[in-house]
């Protein structure tokens, strides 16, 4: 990991979350397939959790030297709750948040800190869900195997799966991932190969997001 302050730095929960944003914006035209990654592409941080990263906010900005940051984490439970856990950690560095999150994702400026500070709550901004959303928007909508996969996992509930309810979207998600040409791929990889869409309105204005956030044309 980069010394902090010394580049611009992208906070993200888990290796999934990583390597989805990876590969979308790679699908999109930037390039983070080169190594070492060139400026002003950001760092991508995996944190470790979205409760550590919140409580980072305040702290990673005031570390920032003058560069952009930005954080992705999911709503979960409570979209409003999210974004207020996070609005109060913004208020700490001087950046004075609206009291929703915009829908196409905030991006404002910490004065003292000179830096510019962007935040998108997955899945897009104005609903609960996480990277697993994002991902079914990414889906063709009649796919007639995530349905499949839908029924399967509900099943296999039904039949004493120990996954629990709060997982269930990701248990459908690797259940429609172990039925492609490359069973069992992880999420950035299946965005490699394709098996994933890259133009719902959800990943363009994610990546639209980015591109203002690290001022990347």
């Amino acid at each position: 990991m980069t010394a902090p302050g010394s580049r611009s730095q992208l906070h993200v929960e888990g290796a999934d979350d990583k390597h989805t944003v990876c590969h979308i914006l790679i699908r999109h035209g930037i390039d983070y397939d080169q190594q070492p990654w060139p400026d002003p592409f950001p760092e991508i941080n995996q944190i470790g959790g979205k409760d550590e990263l919140i409580k980072g906010i305040n702290t990673a900005v005031s570390l920032s030297n003058h560069k952009s940051i930005g954080f992705v984490l999911d709503a979960n439970s409570s979209l409003q709750d999210r974004w207020r856990a996070i609005s109060s950690q913004l208020s700490m560095v001087g950046i004075n948040p609206p009291d929703e999150i915009p829908r196409k994702g905030f991006i404002g400026e910490a004065p003292k800190y000179a830096a510019r500070v962007g935040v998108w709550i997955m899945p897009d901004n104005q609903q609960v869900g996480a990277l697993e959303q994002f991902l079914y928007t990414l889906i063709e909508e009649k796919d007639p195997l995530l349905s499949h996969a839908k029924n399967s996992t509900e099943r296999a509930q039904e039949l004493s799966a120990k996954f629990s309810d709060s997982e269930k979207n990701k248990a459908v998600l690797h259940t429609w991932l172990a039925w492609q040409e490359t069973p069992g791929l992880p999420y950035g990889s299946a965005i490699r190969a394709r098996f994933f869409r890259d133009d719902s309105p959800a990943a363009r204005n994610f990546v639209s997001w980015f591109r203002e956030t690290f001022q990347i044309p």
